[in-house]
């Protein structure tokens, strides 16, 4: 048994081609090095520690990341184990047909958001008009909803309450928030825990324990522990690490007293399958 069902959050992209300034730049300058920086054969490589893995475009011009739906496409053909995810800039004025041919002429199969990357608000009507072909063809939604690194991002854009007009406008988009909204990982929880479709997933904070521990506890106190889904946030992460991450983290709130987050429950999150929940 591979250490996840589904990684529902990986990235390709390489330095200097699919990723530059600004966010290469401050990704620097944050961490000391550049982590987005992953060709074909390494995600390959790294994907084998899951059973199926979702690999994302993003088209986030605005901070100098552009990873083509074109391109995702490319590296998904022929790979049953691989689903490519669209990203379309809602802000660019031909967006709806964008969208329409990655989903019927490229077979991606959802779409990837990040408002404060993007430069939109997730209630501008470009937005919604987006959502409106997500929804027409079934496809679900993946939002980066919560903070990031870069100055060059709009962080008013980036608060998980406002997805929660979204959700109702939208109610049978099958829809998730990464990283669990961080740092407003109890906000995103109420927004998830209030629409049946909507779901949260733990990417990329295995580094950040005592964060991760909070939103595990605030998952099983609001009830929502069963709609946490497995993603690593690759090449920030690894399966490998998020599992260990996931299981540390639980550990804590056992220790301290916060959450009976069980072995068990983890376990029920790495083997989930997201991909019957998220309509795929």
């Amino acid at each position: 048994m591979t250490l996840a069902r589904v990684d529902v959050h990986t990235h390709l992209g390489q330095h200097g081609t699919h990723v530059c300034a600004p966010l290469a730049e401050d990704e620097i300058r944050a961490w000391g090095k550049v982590s987005w920086d992953v060709t074909p054969d390494q995600h390959a490589e790294a994907a084998r520690s899951a059973d199926t893995s979702i690999v994302l475009a993003f088209d986030a011009e605005p901070v100098g990341v552009v990873v083509p739906n074109s391109y995702v496409a490319e590296q998904v053909a022929g790979r049953p184990e691989l689903i490519g995810f669209a990203s379309v800039n809602p802000m660019r004025p031909n967006a709806v047909q964008l969208l329409e041919e990655a989903i019927e002429q490229l077979g991606l199969r959802g779409l990837k958001l990040g408002p404060t990357y993007q430069h939109f608000h997730p209630h501008d009507k470009k937005c919604l008009d987006l959502l409106a072909v997500a929804d027409e063809h079934r496809i679900p939604v993946i939002w980066h909803q919560g903070t990031t690194f870069t100055p060059s991002a709009i962080a008013e854009y980036a608060r998980p309450l406002q997805l929660d007009l979204v959700a109702r406008t939208f109610p049978q988009l099958r829809m998730w928030i990464a990283h669990f909204g961080h740092p407003w990982a109890d906000e995103a929880l109420s927004v998830i825990r209030r629409h049946e479709h909507f779901f949260i997933d733990a990417s990329a904070l295995d580094t950040r324990p005592w964060q991760l521990a909070q939103a595990l506890a605030s998952a099983k106190e609001y009830r929502v522990l069963d709609r946490v889904l497995f993603g690593s946030d690759y090449p920030f992460s690894t399966v490998e690490r998020t599992a260990a991450g996931l299981h540390e983290a639980a550990g804590m709130c056992r220790k301290i007293g916060i959450a009976d987050v069980t072995e068990a429950d983890v376990d029920q999150i790495c083997q989930r399958d997201s991909l019957s929940l998220l309509g795929l």
